[in-house]
C-alpha cells in the first residue's frame, strides 16, 4: 500500500517544493521489513522516484552511495549499487 501511495504523491505533487524532502525521508527512514522476496520495498520505489524526477538535485548521489552501503534490505543495496554504477559513468 505505502508503495502505491508513494508514487501517486510523487506523480501528483512532483513540482512540489517539499517532494524531494518527503522522498529523502521514505528512502531512509521507511520502517518496511521484507517477509517474502516479491514484496517491493517502499524505500526502493521511493529512490526509483528520486532518480527519475531528482537526477541533479546534490543529494541524490549522496543518498544512493548511502543506501548502496547502509540499507538493511539487500534487494535495495542491491538496486542502490546498480543505478549508483550507472549515474556514475
Amino acid at each position: 500500500m505505502r508503495r502505491v501511495a508513494l508514487k501517486q504523491l510523487a506523480w501528483g505533487w512532483k513540482d512540489e517544493a517539499w517532494m524531494f524532502e518527503f522522498l529523502l525521508s521514505r528512502s531512509i527512514n521507511d520502517p518496511f521489513k521484507r517477509m517474502t522476496t516479491w514484496q517491493t520495498n517502499p524505500r526502493q520505489i521511493a529512490l526509483e522516484i528520486i532518480i527519475k524526477q531528482f537526477p541533479q538535485h546534490p543529494q541524490t548521489l549522496t543518498l544512493l552511495r548511502d543506501r548502496a552501503e547502509n540499507d538493511p534490505d539487500e534487494q535495495v543495496r542491491e538496486f542502490a549499487q546498480k543505478k549508483l554504477a550507472q549515474l556514475e559513468k
